[in-house]
């Protein structure tokens, strides 16, 4: 059972915004969740202009730990300056729940076997596993249905929560694309999660995925034990690791502390992958082909317009290699055969005309095999 509360709130202005969704939204959903027994929050951000760009889909970034909200604020606030808006943001709760006492700990470790960690983390811990299938299989599927996704998934995590993020990558490490792993404990239960990590067979990663790791001063004036054990899995994915499909950046800041390195960190992991999603979405087409039909409203009846995009069947770029065909003055009309996800540009047949379509950027990406037929509007010519 789900139920879904909408608190509003304002995250950014645009002035020449005047249809639509004129805010940024962010929603509070409740979730039974049957993996955990227990209802839970997500928080959902949406960009100002997600109503507006009703034929496009989004990537989605998961922010752990955002019972803290500064996690999933400070996210959600930064995305579109590092790179479009085209992001939605879930933020996934692991609050205290003093009736069940149940702590965040308890979410976001596994079972543990040494007498130093179970010391030390004693009841609050335990339930990774069912944490795990709460968020592939409740909360991802979710936001999916829901809203208007692509493929590509960004996992956002600091201290225990990245440490849950990495031994989610190990359980599946297609689940997500990215994964931002701030100042994460690889020292727990005798430096479990960096044994897994090195043990970890690579081969199985079946697409591009990246792999942000960061450190503040911990294991410096205390919390020694993270040291050591940071330093074996660094070793390993600078020296020892040989994958393609894997791509790892490390960045350390050890002027800062284990709290504040969250906002250097997450500008780092978004960069890193931000550089490389439009190759990685290019080379993540689906194989099946999808019939679509495009239609685009033109400004002068006597315009020649092109498409132009990330497939064959799309010209590969070539402004001027696929004519549209004009339906009535004002009309302009293709139907192709594409793979998913779909991104493509209109132009009068060279970069110099490229049309500005009304709500949205510079590239249009569509997934095919959600709908059959899409219809745009040019407003101007850059």
């Amino acid at each position: 059972m789900i139920k879904k509360s909408i608190s509003t709130i304002l995250m950014m202005i645009c002035t020449s915004i005047i249809l639509g969704q004129s805010i940024a939204r962010v929603e509070n959903i409740k979730i039974q969740s049957k993996k955990l027994k227990q209802e839970r929050e997500i928080i959902v951000y949406t960009p100002i202009d997600y109503d507006w760009r009703k034929n496009e889909f989004f990537n989605v970034i998961y922010v752990f730990d955002s019972h803290s909200r500064e996690f999933f604020d400070y996210t959600s606030a930064i995305v579109s300056f590092l790179n479009t808006k085209s992001f939605i943001v879930v933020g996934i709760t692991s609050p205290y729940n003093e009736k069940l006492d149940y702590s965040r700990n308890n979410d976001l470790l596994p079972i543990l076997k040494t007498k130093n960690s179970i010391d030390r983390f004693g009841k609050y811990s335990g339930n990774a596993e069912n944490f795990f299938n709460y968020v592939s299989k409740e909360i991802i599927p979710y936001i999916d249905s829901h809203y208007r996704t692509l493929n590509s998934r960004i996992a956002v995590g600091h201290s225990l929560s990245a440490s849950f993020i990495l031994d989610s990558f190990i359980k599946n490490p297609n689940l997500f694309n990215n994964y931002i792993a701030i100042s994460p404990n690889f020292a727990y239960d005798n430096n479990k999660l960096a044994n897994k990590l090195v043990d970890f067979d690579y081969s199985k990663i079946d697409k591009t995925t990246y792999l942000y790791l960061s450190n503040a001063n911990e294991g410096i004036k205390y919390w020694e034990e993270w040291k050591p054990a940071r330093n074996i899995v660094y070793k390993f994915f600078n020296q020892t690791l040989k994958n393609d499909n894997l791509k790892v950046q490390i960045n350390e800041f050890p002027e800062n502390t284990h709290w504040n390195t969250f906002p250097p960190s997450l500008n780092k992991g978004l960069n890193f992958y931000f550089k490389r999603i439009s190759d990685l979405q290019e080379k993540e087409l689906s194989k099946e082909e999808y019939k679509v039909t495009i239609k685009i409203k033109v400004l002068n009846k006597n315009d020649t317009i092109y498409i132009t995009g990330n497939q064959n069947n799309l010209g590969n770029w070539n402004p001027k290699k696929i004519k549209m065909e004009r339906i009535s003055d004002f009309e302009r009309e293709i139907k192709l055969n594409l793979k998913s996800p779909a991104q493509f540009k209109i132009t009068k047949g060279n970069w110099n005309s490229e049309a500005q379509i009304k709500g949205t950027y510079k590239a249009i990406t569509i997934k095919p095999e959600k709908q059959s037929k899409f219809e745009f509007e040019i407003e101007s010519y850059y």
